[in-house]
């Protein structure tokens, strides 16, 4: 009787253990493993923070380190900087200085302006008969009209006449009615003549003469005028158009003048 209970212990019971042995074995093999899955995913950040954190450690000291160096020897780059800026401060004085020094010279726009002078009167008698502005008038000598393209003033017989402006002697004639005439063509463009002169005269044509220059003196040629007293008949032209001697000699036209001359 004893030894069928400990064969049935034995059996059955050996089996049995055996059963719940290996499931314990395999429950504590499940559980190692699902923590061990559990403990591995923290690893990841770890090693992000490790991996983030070692390069910037090693980067700040030679980022900074390099820079501070190289910018500490720099000084004589330095000097010689303000030393350039130095001489081109110098520089730029010394031009503005002398560029104001030029702009407070007085002399300058006078000299610039010399050419605008008026020109000198031929003679220096008063107006007899003026200029006609086309119109005709009649001669007290022929009694014919015609238009009065000069102005006479008045001088007596060997008087000088001079020229008005620098200019070139462009023709010494003999007019049929004016008398012994001379012509200038001025830098300007006018141009300039001068009838009833008598025989004898200083200049020839192509002779460059200047302002206030002699030409010759006043003489008895001029015998379409022969009925007024002693004078010089004076013409003026301006783009080939006759314009007002008294107003050349002033130094300005008037505004139909200017508008016939244009």
């Amino acid at each position: 009787m004893k030894q069928k209970t400990h064969a049935g212990v034995t059996g059955k019971g050996f089996y049995t253990a055996l059963a719940l042995s290996t499931a314990m074995v395999g429950a504590a093999c499940w559980y190692a493993y699902s923590e061990a899955g559990k403990l591995t995913p923290p690893a990841e950040p770890s090693h992000q923070y490790t991996g983030t954190q070692a390069p910037s450690a090693t980067r700040l000291p030679q980022s900074t380190t390099a820079p501070r160096a190289t910018n500490y020897t720099a000084p004589p780059r330095t000097e010689t900087i303000t030393e350039t800026v130095t001489e081109a401060a110098a520089e730029a004085a010394a031009i503005l200085h002398h560029t104001t020094a030029q702009e407070t010279e007085p002399p300058a726009p006078a000299e610039t302006e010399a050419p605008v002078e008026t020109p000198v009167p031929p003679v220096e008698g008063a107006l007899l008969q003026p200029f006609s502005h086309g119109a005709l008038v009649k001669s007290g000598t022929t009694g014919i009209w015609s238009t009065h393209n000069g102005a006479d003033y008045a001088a007596s017989y060997g008087s000088d006449v001079c020229c008005t402006e620098d200019g070139t002697v462009t023709g010494v004639t003999r007019d049929a009615l004016l008398g012994i005439c001379v012509t200038v063509l001025h830098e300007n463009g006018t141009v300039t003549r001068y009838c009833g002169l008598n025989e004898g005269l200083n200049v020839q044509p192509g002779d460059i003469i200047s302002r206030g220059t002699v030409i010759g003196a006043l003489g008895d040629t001029n015998e379409s005028e022969s009925s007024l007293e002693s004078h010089l008949h004076f013409e003026v032209q301006q783009n080939d158009k006759y314009i007002d001697p008294e107003s050349y000699l002033s130094g300005a036209l008037t505004a139909a003048e200017e508008e016939e001359t244009a």
